[in-house]
């Protein structure tokens, strides 16, 4: 009789310990306890170099809030003095702020600080983020045309689809001859573009072709 109150005592505490091991691992996974790792930076900067490296921030230009987080808009100082602008989207979660997906591009003629007689020799250049939906990356808010105008007389820029539908791109100002802009596309307007820069008497100071799928493109200037 003691032996068997004693077994049974036994299995009463093997499953205890089963039962308090589950809901332990339950309670981690729930609260986060399991993998610090995984849980997401305090602010969005942090997200950002928490995936792209510290510092890679240098200066922020336009946060702009998107379903379920932000689209962050900075220039990025490189080890020889020159600058990249980039654009990342990043996730908004209860606890924190994830990387979800962005790029970035650079060239020697495209930095602030240029005078109006440098600026005058350019126009804009845009880069294209495309669209995440059924990648590894999951959804998004691109496709996205983002870049910079140097040219002192753009006012607008626009980009049209071949079905001749139009969207209008949000131009943000840090210098006269250094302005960010960028656009938000639909997947489905597909991957050729026409983008115009105009100055505020509506003249064309430079348009572009642009056909995404064709990874050589380098774009067709078109002056009307």
């Amino acid at each position: 009789m003691v032996r068997q109150w004693a077994n049974r005592l036994i299995m009463l505490l093997v499953l205890a310990a089963v039962i308090l091991v589950v809901i332990y691992a339950y309670e981690g996974k729930l609260f986060g306890l399991q993998d610090k790792k995984a849980e997401g930076s305090p602010t969005l900067v942090e997200a950002i170099e928490k995936i792209r490296g510290e510092g890679y921030v240098s200066y922020m230009i336009d946060e702009r809030p998107v379903a379920d987080g932000e689209v962050a808009f900075f220039l990025r100082e490189t080890s020889n003095g020159g600058y990249t602008i980039a654009a990342e989207y990043v996730r908004k979660f209860e606890k924190g702020w994830k990387w979800g997906y962005g790029g970035s591009f650079g060239a020697s003629n495209y930095h602030p600080g240029l005078s109006d007689v440098e600026a005058r020799k350019e126009s804009f250049f845009a880069m294209y983020l495309p669209g995440t939906e059924g990648t590894e990356f999951g959804s998004s808010p691109f496709p996205m045309y983002f870049g910079i105008a140097l040219h002192p007389d753009i006012s607008r820029i626009v980009v049209k689809d071949p079905t001749g539908y139009e969207k209008q791109a949000q131009i943000v100002p840090i210098e006269q001859n250094f302005k960010l802009f960028y656009v938000f596309l639909d997947a489905s307007q597909g991957t050729k573009f026409e983008i115009t820069g105009y100055d505020g008497s509506g003249n064309i100071i430079r348009r572009v072709t642009q056909d995404e799928a064709n990874t050589n493109n380098t774009g067709t200037t078109r002056i009307d």
